[in-house]
């Protein structure tokens, strides 16, 4: 009997060393491919036609769901998610009972995934109806975000959004500022806008979100720009693309 074809995708490189190390323990496996992100993905699940896909979910250019619709639904194979802590991708797991892992892992836990993944290959339940469901509950429209877990060492914690004074872009991550310090998540400044409340937020750079209860001052500065001064005197750059948007806050 034919073992399964694997595709791993994620685009940190120890995460897919990690899936493969303890696929490779595993029998009726004959091939494992990786791709490093969204694009790449649906590229080789339409050329090698992989049996299963563990697929991150928070990824640069197209993340795990719109993978899925890029591929099709008709012609998605069977899927493990992987996500680090995500309220909205838990949220629609839990509704349609979706196996998924959520980082960090352990080996025991990948075994009780790959198990239920292969059930489910053999008895070909998971369908297109399924992935329709799934995406219809993934991007019906949510609550804003009132707290986001960040991880500190081999601790979880929760930082409520109205203690985050500003947030900035750092590589494929983003910092929450808070007077306790700084915390990195994660995440992309465009998913991060999308989910926090406009009234209390607003995106004054590229690289940049303030939170309007902690501004102070504007600041006029140089060819259109502004300096946004915050009350515990940190300074941000406003840019003449959000200055507009910016100013027509109610709250400003």
């Amino acid at each position: 009997m034919k073992g399964l074809d694997v595709l791993i995708v994620d685009d940190e490189q120890p995460a897919r060393r990690k899936l493969r190390s303890y696929l490779k323990k595993e029998a009726g496996i004959d091939a494992i491919f990786e791709a490093e992100n969204g694009i790449d993905a649906v590229s080789r699940i339409r050329k090698s036609h992989p049996d299963l896909v563990f697929l991150d979910i928070q990824m640069p250019g197209l993340n795990g769901f719109e993978v899925i619709e890029k591929v099709g639904i008709e012609s998605m194979p069977a899927v493990i998610f992987v996500t680090a802590y995500d309220e909205y991708a838990l949220d629609a797991f839990e509704v349609q009972a979706v196996d998924y892992l959520l980082k960090p892992f352990d080996e025991e836990r990948f075994r009780k995934s790959f198990s239920r993944a292969k059930a489910q290959i053999q008895t070909g339940s998971q369908n297109a109806a399924f992935f329709k469901n799934l995406l219809s509950e993934v991007y019906k429209e949510k609550k804003y975000l009132h707290r986001i877990m960040v991880k500190k060492g081999s601790r979880y914690l929760f930082v409520n959004t109205s203690e985050i004074s500003y947030i900035s872009a750092y590589e494929k991550y983003i910092n929450l500022h808070t007077r306790e310090g700084t915390h990195l998540v994660r995440d992309t400044m465009n998913r991060m806008e999308s989910r926090l409340d406009p009234d209390d937020f607003a995106r004054i750079h590229r690289s940049s979100i303030v939170n309007l209860n902690y501004v102070k001052e504007l600041q006029p500065w140089s060819h259109g720009d502004c300096i946004v001064i915050l009350k515990d005197g940190t300074r941000l750059n406003l840019s003449r693309r959000y200055r507009d948007k910016l100013l027509g806050k109610k709250t400003m």
